[in-house]
């Protein structure tokens, strides 16, 4: 027997090793892009909802701005619902303030639901409520998602910012 021969039996299976191993690692690398591709798919979904509540926080700011005799009326939470109520439609019980003169009270009544009909259709289990911030003179404005409740959001020392909290917190001066 020669010293080829003998070199050519232990390398047999070498080449069938070795397209495993490079299997293997292709294998790991593809996970890892399925794992960051879900990552984004679900940050970028965050992200949605994060600029959906922003828009209705805006709005929210505007129209207690624009009715100033009624901050107070905006800023107790019992003047917004608990619970999210979304439907496909316009709510029937609007008062249609565009056609028609009303008092401050009744503007805000409307500006309240509208705010929390877009909320609650925009996002999913969107919630959105006015109240006085009890870290200081400022008043909030909270969206939250997720049926998490707007309470939930706030805390006497601050804003959550738990990693899980679904919320938007905007403070506006009053």
């Amino acid at each position: 027997m020669s010293l080829l021969q003998t070199d050519r039996r232990r390398q047999a299976g070498v080449g069938l090793l070795e397209v495993l191993i490079a299997l293997l690692i292709i294998a790991i690398g593809a996970l890892g892009y399925a794992g960051l591709q879900l990552t984004a798919l679900r940050n970028s979904g965050d992200a949605a909802d994060r600029a959906h509540a922003a828009m209705i926080a805006q709005d929210a700011i505007e129209r207690i701005k624009s009715n100033p005799a009624m901050s107070d009326y905006y800023a107790d939470p019992d003047n917004w619902p608990a619970s999210a109520n979304g439907s496909a439609g316009s709510p029937e019980d609007w008062k249609v303030c565009r056609d028609a003169v009303c008092t401050a009270e009744e503007m805000a009544d409307w500006d309240i639901k509208q705010l929390v009909w877009a909320a609650s259709t925009s996002l999913l289990g969107g919630r959105v409520m006015a109240t006085d911030c009890d870290f200081g003179s400022l008043g909030c404005v909270v969206v939250s998602w997720d049926e998490q409740a707007p309470a939930l959001c706030l805390s006497e020392d601050g804003i959550n910012t738990a990693d899980d909290s679904q919320c938007l917190v905007m403070e506006i001066q009053r």
